[in-house]
């Protein structure tokens, strides 16, 4: 279900952004697999602000980890011809958890800490979302 949330675009626009930002889901297209193309736009509610994400996918292994080289625009932090890496990871936890890791850069150190934080509060509405949309197991615990 996670890996779900991270890479159907029907999903993934329902969680990704930083509070006061969202995914437009007209933007969201992905192609899952090595080579495959993906693209979206996440859009800052204050103002229309709008940062665009191109990317590849280098490695494309579900339900366990994916790997893409991105060129982000739009984003004053982020170098448009300086091509980043994103790798996220995931880890089955016990019967009913997941550990994401997610890797991405290479960012101007200065930048480095903002887009951590960045990724903390997407990860929250991740979790938010999940839980939200969760079906029950059975025999699993309440």
């Amino acid at each position: 279900m996670v890996f779900d949330a991270w890479t159907i675009p029907d999903q993934m626009s329902q969680w990704r952004g930083s509070p006061g930002w969202h995914v437009d889901p007209a933007t969201v297209t992905s192609e899952l697999k090595p080579g495959g193309r993906h693209h979206h736009d996440k859009v800052r509610e204050s103002d229309g602000q709008v940062v665009g994400t191109d990317a590849v996918f280098t490695e494309y292994f579900p339900p366990d980890v994916f790997v893409a080289k991105q060129r982000i625009t739009g984003d004053d932090g982020i170098n448009p011809d300086q091509p980043l890496e994103l790798r996220v990871e995931f880890t089955k936890m016990g019967r009913h958890g997941t550990l994401v890791r997610i890797i991405q850069g290479p960012y101007d150190p200065s930048q480095s800490e903002l887009h951590s934080e960045g990724w903390e509060l997407e990860l929250e509405r991740l979790s938010q979302w999940l839980q939200a949309n969760a079906t029950p197991i059975e025999g699993a615990a309440r």
